[in-house]
């Protein structure tokens, strides 16, 4: 794929929409693009953090201690909280789809962040609200 239609491509997930072509290139020189089939755990609870994943195609369900939490789809992400907080997996991240996901290693999380401000603001809002709904869900 070409970069021109890459950003197109990016620019289509609604964490990415806004970004420009410098913005779009740190994304695109960081993340990998990979596909996975229906039912392929892509996160397991209780592991070591070492990535992230943008959901462009498809569907993942994300469960804590063998229950259901939420479906994540196009645009959605998963597995920022364990990277922020150098902890290990809160929940199971698993394919509900087939899906085509793009995979931001942890070692370049940090430098993505650095680079492209403006997708840590769009992340915040979905972050602080994952962080109340695991302390609500934790104390009960």
């Amino acid at each position: 794929m070409a970069k021109n239609e890459y950003h197109e491509h990016l620019l289509q997930v609604p964490l990415f929409a806004g970004l420009d072509h410098d913005e779009l290139d740190a994304v695109g020189q960081t993340a990998t693009e990979l596909d996975y089939e229906a039912g392929r755990v892509l996160m397991r609870e209780g592991a070591r953090a070492h990535e992230m994943f943008v959901v462009l195609e498809g569907t993942v369900e994300v469960t804590q201690d063998g229950e259901h939490v939420a479906d994540i789809g196009a645009g959605g992400f998963v597995g920022e909280m364990a990277l922020l907080a150098h902890s290990a997996r809160n929940s199971t991240v698993t394919a509900k789809t087939d899906v085509v996901v793009l995979h931001i290693d942890g070692r370049e999380f940090g430098t993505l962040m650095t680079r492209v401000p403006e997708l840590a603001a769009k992340m915040l809002p979905v972050v602080a609200t994952r962080v109340v709904e695991n302390s609500d869900h934790h104390s009960h």
